[in-house]
Protein backbone atom coordinates (compact mmCIF):
# COMPACT_ATOMS: atom_id res chain seq x y z
CA UNK A 1 0.00 0.00 0.00
CA UNK A 2 1.28 3.48 -1.02
CA UNK A 3 2.09 5.84 2.25
CA UNK A 4 2.37 9.45 2.30
CA UNK A 5 5.18 10.35 4.11
CA UNK A 6 4.99 13.58 6.28
CA UNK A 7 8.37 14.85 7.87
CA UNK A 8 7.38 17.45 10.39
CA UNK A 9 9.09 19.48 12.80
CA UNK A 10 10.63 22.84 13.09
CA UNK A 11 12.20 25.23 10.46
CA UNK A 12 15.73 24.37 9.62
CA UNK A 13 15.70 20.90 10.67
CA UNK A 14 16.15 18.97 7.93
CA UNK A 15 12.69 17.94 6.58
CA UNK A 16 13.17 19.05 2.95
CA UNK A 17 17.03 17.60 3.39
CA UNK A 18 15.68 14.44 3.71
CA UNK A 19 12.73 14.29 1.84
CA UNK A 20 14.44 14.84 -1.48
CA UNK A 21 17.33 11.74 -0.40
CA UNK A 22 14.83 9.77 0.37
CA UNK A 23 12.63 10.10 -2.78
CA UNK A 24 16.40 9.95 -4.96
CA UNK A 25 16.60 6.44 -3.23
CA UNK A 26 13.43 5.26 -3.63
CA UNK A 27 12.40 5.10 -6.95
CA UNK A 28 8.85 6.51 -7.72
CA UNK A 29 8.44 8.49 -4.26
CA UNK A 30 7.59 11.85 -5.32
CA UNK A 31 9.13 14.28 -3.02
CA UNK A 32 6.92 17.47 -2.75
CA UNK A 33 7.86 20.21 -1.12
CA UNK A 34 5.33 23.20 -0.35
CA UNK A 35 7.81 25.66 -0.09
CA UNK A 36 9.04 24.80 -3.51
CA UNK A 37 5.60 25.20 -5.11
CA UNK A 38 4.54 28.31 -3.06
CA UNK A 39 8.13 29.87 -4.75
CA UNK A 40 6.25 28.71 -8.48
CA UNK A 41 3.44 30.88 -7.84
CA UNK A 42 3.52 34.14 -9.26
CA UNK A 43 3.45 36.85 -6.72
CA UNK A 44 4.85 35.10 -3.95
CA UNK A 45 7.03 37.52 -2.84
CA UNK A 46 4.28 40.34 -2.15
CA UNK A 47 1.96 37.61 -0.45
CA UNK A 48 3.64 34.74 0.81
CA UNK A 49 0.88 33.44 2.64
CA UNK A 50 -1.59 33.29 0.18
CA UNK A 51 0.81 31.37 -2.47
CA UNK A 52 1.45 29.32 0.23
CA UNK A 53 -1.89 28.49 0.76
CA UNK A 54 -2.38 28.05 -3.06
CA UNK A 55 0.52 25.60 -3.36
CA UNK A 56 -0.68 23.67 -0.47
CA UNK A 57 -4.16 22.91 -2.03
CA UNK A 58 -2.02 21.89 -5.25
CA UNK A 59 0.39 19.84 -3.50
CA UNK A 60 -2.63 17.57 -1.61
CA UNK A 61 -3.94 17.24 -5.22
CA UNK A 62 -1.02 15.86 -6.88
CA UNK A 63 -0.28 14.01 -3.09
CA UNK A 64 -3.62 12.54 -3.76
CA UNK A 65 -3.07 11.43 -7.49
CA UNK A 66 0.33 10.28 -7.30
CA UNK A 67 -0.14 7.98 -4.37
CA UNK A 68 -3.46 6.53 -5.99
CA UNK A 69 -0.78 5.34 -9.01
CA UNK A 70 0.37 3.06 -6.27
CA UNK A 71 3.81 5.74 -5.25
CA UNK A 72 4.84 6.93 -2.13
CA UNK A 73 5.02 10.59 -1.64
CA UNK A 74 6.69 12.18 1.13
CA UNK A 75 6.40 15.70 2.72
CA UNK A 76 8.62 17.59 4.40
CA UNK A 77 6.28 20.50 6.22
CA UNK A 78 5.54 22.32 9.43
CA UNK A 79 2.43 21.59 10.71
CA UNK A 80 1.59 23.21 14.10
CA UNK A 81 -1.38 23.56 16.17
CA UNK A 82 -2.66 26.01 14.22
CA UNK A 83 -3.70 23.47 11.37
CA UNK A 84 -6.61 21.90 12.72
CA UNK A 85 -5.97 18.24 10.67
CA UNK A 86 -2.82 18.03 7.98
CA UNK A 87 -4.10 18.52 4.76
CA UNK A 88 -1.84 15.78 3.11
CA UNK A 89 -2.92 13.59 5.73
CA UNK A 90 -6.33 14.31 4.14
CA UNK A 91 -4.83 13.50 0.92
CA UNK A 92 -3.72 9.71 2.01
CA UNK A 93 -7.22 9.46 3.59
CA UNK A 94 -8.74 10.19 0.02
CA UNK A 95 -6.26 8.06 -1.96
CA UNK A 96 -6.59 4.90 0.23
CA UNK A 97 -3.06 5.30 1.37
CA UNK A 98 -1.34 5.24 4.79
CA UNK A 99 -0.16 8.34 6.82
CA UNK A 100 3.18 8.20 8.56
CA UNK A 101 3.98 11.19 10.24
CA UNK A 102 7.70 12.01 11.48
CA UNK A 103 8.14 14.80 13.98
CA UNK A 104 12.56 15.42 13.42
CA UNK A 105 12.96 17.65 16.56
CA UNK A 106 16.27 19.00 17.98
CA UNK A 107 17.09 20.74 21.14
CA UNK A 108 16.90 24.31 21.08
CA UNK A 109 20.45 25.56 21.35
CA UNK A 110 21.71 22.94 17.88
CA UNK A 111 17.89 24.29 16.75
CA UNK A 112 19.63 27.83 17.08
CA UNK A 113 22.76 26.77 15.16
CA UNK A 114 21.03 25.09 12.33
CA UNK A 115 18.92 28.42 11.73
CA UNK A 116 22.14 30.15 11.38
CA UNK A 117 24.61 27.80 9.59
CA UNK A 118 21.43 27.19 7.02
CA UNK A 119 22.45 28.59 3.04
CA UNK A 120 19.48 29.16 1.03
CA UNK A 121 19.18 27.76 -2.41
CA UNK A 122 16.67 29.21 -3.64
CA UNK A 123 14.50 32.99 -2.90
CA UNK A 124 11.95 31.15 -1.26
CA UNK A 125 14.46 29.65 1.29
CA UNK A 126 16.07 33.35 1.74
CA UNK A 127 12.81 34.71 2.29
CA UNK A 128 11.67 32.04 4.92
CA UNK A 129 15.68 32.32 6.38
CA UNK A 130 15.12 36.43 6.71
CA UNK A 131 11.87 35.60 8.15
CA UNK A 132 13.11 33.59 10.90
CA UNK A 133 16.33 35.45 11.58
CA UNK A 134 14.92 38.66 12.29
CA UNK A 135 16.36 39.80 15.66
CA UNK A 136 12.45 41.90 16.26
CA UNK A 137 10.45 38.60 15.65
CA UNK A 138 9.94 35.60 18.07
CA UNK A 139 8.67 33.59 15.29
CA UNK A 140 11.27 30.43 16.12
CA UNK A 141 9.87 30.52 19.46
CA UNK A 142 6.28 30.49 18.65
CA UNK A 143 6.96 27.67 16.04
CA UNK A 144 8.65 25.44 18.56
CA UNK A 145 5.29 26.23 21.41
CA UNK A 146 3.31 25.59 18.46
CA UNK A 147 4.49 22.47 17.38
CA UNK A 148 5.16 21.06 20.93
CA UNK A 149 1.22 21.58 21.53
CA UNK A 150 0.36 20.21 17.94
CA UNK A 151 2.45 17.05 18.64
CA UNK A 152 0.66 16.77 22.12
CA UNK A 153 -2.59 15.78 20.28
CA UNK A 154 -0.82 13.99 17.99
CA UNK A 155 0.72 10.20 19.79
CA UNK A 156 0.63 8.40 16.64
CA UNK A 157 3.10 11.17 15.41
CA UNK A 158 6.49 9.42 15.86
CA UNK A 159 9.05 11.38 17.37
CA UNK A 160 12.76 11.13 15.95
CA UNK A 161 15.36 13.16 17.86
CA UNK A 162 18.25 14.41 15.86
CA UNK A 163 20.12 15.99 18.01
CA UNK A 164 23.92 15.52 17.87
CA UNK A 165 23.09 13.45 14.59
CA UNK A 166 24.42 14.52 11.34
CA UNK A 167 22.94 14.46 7.65
CA UNK A 168 23.52 10.36 7.62
CA UNK A 169 22.88 9.37 11.15
CA UNK A 170 19.37 10.90 10.75
CA UNK A 171 18.90 9.95 7.64
CA UNK A 172 19.99 6.08 9.05
CA UNK A 173 17.27 6.69 11.91
CA UNK A 174 14.58 7.50 9.45
CA UNK A 175 14.67 4.77 7.43
CA UNK A 176 14.76 2.53 10.98
CA UNK A 177 11.37 4.43 11.78
CA UNK A 178 9.93 3.65 8.61
CA UNK A 179 10.53 0.39 8.12
CA UNK A 180 9.16 -0.94 12.13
Amino acid sequence: MPRLIHLNGPSRVGKSTLARRFADEHPGTLALDPDVLAGLVGGWQADFSGAYAVARGHGQALATRHLREGYDVIVPQLVTSHDRVPGFEEAARAADADYVEVALLVDDEEHVRRLHDKQPSTAVEARIQSLLEDPASDLVDRIRQHLSEYLADRPQTIRLDTTGLDEEASYARLLDVLAA
